[in-house]
């Protein structure tokens, strides 16, 4: 499959070509999507980590139920400060 690159994304691909790591744009491209998917199962990890630390308190009580009505007073405020609504 051929693509044509925008000009920052050539730039870049030719040096790393230049940098003599690289064989082919194909090995480029195969590089980048798998640091691309470490990355998302990387936020995946801490996401996953961060529910089960969330669970974990409110199991010890260390957590208080969301105040709906605060919140939704605190978004309209808010929405109405940056003009979005009246």
């Amino acid at each position: 499959m051929s693509y044509q690159f925008p000009d920052d994304l050539e730039q870049r691909l030719k040096a790393r070509l230049a940098s003599d790591k690289y064989q082919t744009e194909d090995d480029v491209i195969r590089d980048a999507f798998d640091a691309l998917e470490q990355l998302e199962q990387e936020k995946l990890r801490r996401w996953h980590e961060g529910n089960c630390t969330a669970i974990q308190q409110s199991r010890l009580g260390l957590s208080k139920p969301l105040d709906e009505d605060k919140l939704i007073a605190e978004v309209t405020a808010e929405l109405a400060k940056e003009g979005v609504i009246e």
